[in-house]
């Protein structure tokens, strides 16, 4: 699993960050991909990552607390790409991501036991194909087989990748 960490900063100039004219956006950058929203149901300028930024949460001394790090980040972006939501901190919040090593899914069937599907579509960052998700494993329970090429996804590289 890894750590996301999300800010919310009171913003510099409100009416640059409204939803007509600030667009929900992903920035890939030289510091990391982040997102962000315009000012709409919550409190300041939401911005959010580096997404994949190897802040591995361990399991054997949990904790959800953003870090000083984490914030210096977020703030560097926002000062750097978004000045008009770089203001003060308002609120930090970290979440989970479950993620394989190599940022790709599971959709496979178990070896030795074909008729159970493994998919795992990484917390987040499968949630954007849900849809197509659902069509690969329906069809997978149905007939067994999908119209996409799933080898990119097979359990099997994982053992490869170690």
């Amino acid at each position: 699993m890894i750590r996301i960490v999300q800010g919310w900063f009171a913003p510099r100039r409100p009416s640059e960050l409204s939803p007509d004219r600030f667009p929900v956006f992903t920035l890939k950058v030289d510091e990391g991909q982040f997102y962000g929203f315009p000012l709409w149901g919550h409190p300041g300028f939401k911005l959010g990552g580096p997404h994949y930024g190897g802040d591995v949460f361990d399991p054997d001394s949990p904790t959800r607390e953003p870090t000083r790090e984490a914030e210096q980040r977020l703030r560097h972006c926002a000062a750097r790409y978004v000045p008009a939501g770089a203001g003060q901190t308002l609120a930090l919040k970290a979440c989970l991501y479950t993620m394989t090593r190599d940022e790709h899914f599971i959709v496979d069937t178990l070896p030795g036991h074909e008729a159970i599907i493994v998919a795992s579509p990484c917390s987040g960052h499968g949630y954007k194909f849900a849809s197509v998700m659902g069509e690969i494993l329906a069809d997978l329970a149905t007939s067994g087989a999908s119209r996409f090429d799933l080898s990119p996804f097979s359990i099997a590289r994982l053992s490869k990748a170690a």
